[in-house]
Order: structure tokens, then sequence, then C-alpha cells
């Protein structure tokens, strides 16, 4: 178990932001969700291997991907991601720390398909993914990339920028190795439900629970605050 943290008293939290897949939702992968709805899974795999042997770029994994459902019916696409289910507790978390004034923030590696209906559903301030390209209706095959496996931290340093935070003034929670790069930039890291030992390792806070209102009570002691404000 971790040391209790104690925050510097200058330290004034502005933003949170959130990983999408595992977090915000209760499934770890929209590529995976997607492929496995289509039955094409078994060939993607294959596509990670390569890019985890470092064969392959990102770009090259994600486009290599999205070729797998090239020709498909845009709502068809659509009817898949709509079958995930958000996190137990996600709505009232954001609630919450909005009406205590602080920016949210979804920056995840997966699709916008999946990050903006979250984020709009959820009510949150800003959304960060990648973009499937549709053309009359139909899936082109390609894929526009924002947010890759590896550069989580620019992409909210470039948020921190946009909005005049310093990037320590966020709190990062997410769940897997994508995420430790913003960890470690961030002012307060949570890593809930953390996927691997060096996930955990690389948090501030450990969280584990099926109900995202578990970090609420890690978040407000950051802030100096109770529960019941």
């Amino acid at each position: 178990m971790k040391a209790e943290r104690e925050w510097p008293v200058k330290l004034m939290f502005r933003a949170v932001v959130f990983d999408v897949d595992g977090v915000l939702t209760r499934i770890n992968s929209i590529w995976r969700f997607i492929h496995e709805e289509l039955g094409v899974f078994d060939r993607a795999r294959e596509n990670a291997r390569r890019y985890y042997a470092g064969k392959i770029t990102y770009e090259e994994w994600a486009k290599l991907d999205v070729e797998l459902w090239k020709g498909l019916r845009y709502e068809k696409l659509i009817s898949i991601v709509n079958k995930v289910p958000l996190r137990g507790g996600a709505k009232e978390v954001v609630k919450r720390l909005k009406n205590q004034g602080l920016i949210t923030v979804a920056i995840s590696a997966g699709l916008s398909l999946i990050a903006n209906r979250v984020a709009k559903e959820l009510g949150m301030d800003y959304v960060f993914s990648n973009d499937i390209v549709v053309k009359d209706g139909v899936v082109t095959g390609e894929v526009v990339i924002h947010v890759k496996a590896d550069n989580k931290d620019k992409v909210m340093e470039n948020f921190c920028k946009l909005k005049g935070l310093r990037p320590i003034e966020c709190i990062v929670v997410g769940d897997s190795l994508v995420d430790v790069p913003m960890f470690k930039i961030s002012g307060l890291s949570i890593a809930f439900n953390p996927t691997r030992e060096e996930v955990a390792e690389s948090a501030d806070v450990i969280v584990f629970s099926e109900d995202l209102r578990a970090v609420l009570p890690v978040i407000f002691k950051a802030l100096g605050k109770t529960l019941s404000e």
C-alpha cells in the first residue's frame, strides 16, 4: 500500500483528465469491442502482434484495424458503439467535479465514435480521440490519428496550453500503460482498476471499484474539501 500523499498547500487543481475505455466505460478497448462484434478479432490480433513487436507504427496499426471495417455502413458501426455501457457513477462524478469549478476532459487513444458519445452523455467539457473517415455513409478504411499509444502526455500538455493551465494543476484518472505518461506530468494521478502492475506503481493513488464514484473521496481530499460540499 502506498503512503498517503500530501499535496502542497499552493497546488490548485483546475482540471480532471479521464481515460475513456475502462474508466468512463465498462469495456477495456473500443477497438476490440468492434472487432469482436464484427467477427474479425482474430485478424486484428495479428495487427496488434506486429505493433507490439515494433514492426509497424501506431498509425499503421490503427489503419490496418480500420481497414477490417472498410465498406461497413456507418449506422451499423454506430449501433455497435451504442451497445457500450457507461461506467457506473460516471455521470455523477462529472457533475460533482464541474460543480466544483473543475474542467473535465476525456483523452482516449481509442475512437471518437465512443469518446464523443461518452463526453456528450456525461456533459464533459473537452474530448480528444481518433476519427474514422466516413464517406457517403460508408467506412472508407481510413483513420485520422490525434491520440496515440505513446503521446497522451503531449495531448494533455497541448490542452493545458490552450486553456492556460499547467499539467501539475490537472488530476488524471486512467487504467492502462498508455495513461502513465499523463500520470508523470499531472499533479495527482489515480490508477482506477489498473490493468498492469506498472500502471499501479506509476500512480499516486490506486482505486479498485466497479463504480467511478470511488475516486471522489481522493479528488475531494486533494481539493481540500469534503464530499458533503
